[in-house]
């Protein structure tokens, strides 16, 4: 089977991540897979077949449709994968000259979905992302994580200089309006000794600084700013709680990295993750008293905590690893080829 997957971003993130390990496993099953992405992806695909192709230009620009569309013809694929929006606009108005299935996944909550109709099948990351979508040829398959490497065993109150008096909660993302992170800040100004690591740089990096030094917080919140993969599930592994304040997410690879290293974790009702943590845990969105009660409750009876989550890490260890994501990928080509 010869598969075709395309990467319109150029981005380091969840979508990118994605990609990356579906690919590996994929060519670890004994498809042929060619990665079409940007240049700066290449080294990340390892030996896999890789097109360098600047897809970060407008959807509409004719020279780059058209130099894709040479490429996709020629290469005589069983299968073109369009990951997210931007690739699957792109390979939309190609299809109908192409002789391929074409499959995209949906990997986060867009308006405008009429890209996504137009393909022979539509994977989505959550049943919540998907719920829009008007066609019935689709199928939620759960983001999934390569357990390869277990989290190294650090002490955070060292590294931090943290007093030993405080209960540790951490968050990995990039810093955006979207994460909410102001509500965040907001609640722990009302918690006593709890101390926030976040990880993660973006455009809200300087003004989450000054509203930490503006609620007078500065000493309780760690800003670490970007880590590797590694690093950041060390935190979340050493750390109390993750806590995420998001107003919109696909299906968060925090989560499943979260279940994987047995940290218990709060939410905003994003995706289809109240489908899996206790409503005891889930927070309203734009909630800061919500979110507070619900810290304020997990840090005081965190043994209880701890328990209520202990199913879920056992589930998670089966359902959310890359090696079933690509088990259900695979299923769902061949029945698109059937």
């Amino acid at each position: 089977m010869k598969i075709c997957q395309i990467l319109a971003g150029n981005e380091d993130g969840g979508l990118e991540k994605h990609t990356i390990e579906l690919s590996k496993q994929l060519k670890s099953k004994g498809l042929d897979v060619t990665v079409i992405a940007h240049k700066d992806f290449q080294p990340l695909f390892g030996e896999i077949s890789f097109i360098p192709f600047n897809l970060t230009k407008s959807r509409y620009n004719p020279f780059m449709l058209y130099a894709l569309f040479q490429i996709l013809k020629e290469g005589h694929f069983d299968i073109i994968h369009a990951q997210a929006s931007k690739a699957t606009a792109i390979l939309a108005p190609l299809k109908p000259f192409l002789p391929t299935k074409c499959i995209a996944t949906l990997h986060s909550f867009k308006n405008n979905l009429r890209s996504f109709q137009k393909m022979d099948f539509v994977i989505t990351v959550s049943e919540k992302i998907g719920e829009r979508l008007s066609t019935h040829i689709k199928k939620t398959i759960y983001n999934g994580i390569a357990n390869t490497q277990s989290p190294q065993n650090i002490d955070l109150y060292a590294r931090y200089n943290i007093s030993k008096e405080h209960f540790i909660i951490c968050s990995v993302a990039r810093l955006s309006k979207v994460k909410r992170f102001d509500l965040l800040f907001k609640a722990l100004c009302a918690l006593d000794s709890v101390h926030l690591i976040l990880v993660g740089d973006g455009l809200e990096r300087d003004t989450l600084h000054y509203l930490a030094k503006t609620l007078k917080i500065q000493d309780r919140i760690t800003f670490t700013g970007a880590l590797d993969n590694q690093e950041a599930k060390n935190i979340i592994a050493a750390s109390n709680l993750f806590v995420m304040s998001s107003d919109k997410e696909g299906f968060p690879y925090t989560f499943i990295e979260s279940m994987f290293c047995k940290t218990p974790f709060i939410s905003t009702p994003v995706s289809d993750l109240p489908r899996f943590i206790h409503p005891n845990y889930v927070v309203p969105f734009n909630d800061e008293k919500a979110l507070t009660d619900v810290l304020k409750y997990a840090q005081s009876h965190y043994n209880e905590t701890i328990e209520s989550f202990q199913n879920l890490f056992e589930k998670a260890q089966m359902q959310f690893t890359v090696e079933h994501m690509t088990q259900e990928t695979i299923d769902v080509y061949k029945k698109v080829l059937a």
